[in-house]
């Protein structure tokens, strides 16, 4: 998911307040199982003022990574304008949010896979009436079985999604969707074991890894917020699995968004 400046500043800022108020330390201290954390929201109505003065701030996120351990720290710098004004107001105030944090999850990833990518022989596949949906390569059909979704390549298909449901079978779709129909959104869908309930927001405020993450994948993993809205049969206890999007190689296990990541530490957003 791309997060604009703003919105990255205001993730940064919630995960600050988070790590204060629970005390969490990446790499080990013991930390609170519930907390709450405050956020501002913004809002901006048509009144008449003469005169009104606006305070504005400005954070600048610094990561630091040192083998297997991220450090955050956002450094604020605030300044006061006066300004003329006479059609609208912005008004903040702040909202307490309720928040469940637990630890010891793995988190893997999993994507649409790309027909394109592959070479077995094509062979037909059906719906479970028994429609013929186009041919397929065999080892890209033995993936979509694995991942759920993937892009036929034109050849003897239409180059639509094709989708597989164990109880269904093989499904076509103008767009990969998850268990309830919905789009897959790359980094905000996230699959997870059916005690998580669906729609649940889920932030990421600190994991282990023993393999060397990409500036660009932390930046995801710990400004993203996720939801959970869909699910997998491999899914159980502590382990949630991310959409990252479309197969971009032959071997996505050399993909920077080919995840497994031990450890982390998840916070339930519940407004």
């Amino acid at each position: 998911m791309k997060v604009g400046l703003v919105g990255r500043a205001l993730v940064a800022s919630v995960l600050l307040i988070i790590g204060l108020i629970i005390g969490i330390k990446i790499g080990g201290m013991l930390f609170t199982s519930t907390t709450t954390l405050v956020r501002i929201k913004t809002v901006t109505s048509t009144e008449t003022y003469s005169i009104v003065t606006t305070t504005t701030m400005t954070e600048t996120l610094e990561k630091l990574v040192i083998k297997t351990q991220v450090t955050r720290e956002v450094v604020k710098e605030f300044s006061t304008t006066t300004k003329w004004a006479t059609e609208t107001k912005t008004v903040e105030y702040w909202e307490t949010i309720t928040l469940g944090c637990e630890s010891g999850y793995l988190i893997t990833s999993y994507w649409t896979v790309r027909e394109e990518f592959y070479r077995g022989e094509k062979v037909p596949v059906r719906d479970f009436s028994g429609k013929l949906l186009g041919y397929y390569r065999r080892d890209f059909l033995e993936d979509v079985m694995v991942e759920g979704w993937g892009k036929g390549d034109g050849v003897g298909n239409d180059g639509s999604y094709l989708g597989y449901d164990p109880e269904l079978g093989f499904i076509k779709s103008p767009e990969p969707l998850d268990a309830y129909g919905s789009p897959l959104i790359p980094w905000k869908t996230v699959a997870a074991p059916t005690h998580l309930r669906k729609g649940t927001i889920i932030l990421i405020i600190g994991f282990t890894s023993s393999e060397e993450l990409s500036e660009d994948v932390i930046d995801k993993l710990l400004t993203s917020k996720f939801t959970i809205s869909d699910r997998g049969a491999s899914l159980t206890g502590r382990h949630i699995d991310i959409y990252v999007g479309e197969q971009d190689r032959a071997d996505m296990n050399e993909s920077p968004y080919a995840l497994y990541i031990q450890n982390a530490t998840i916070c339930f957003l519940f407004d």
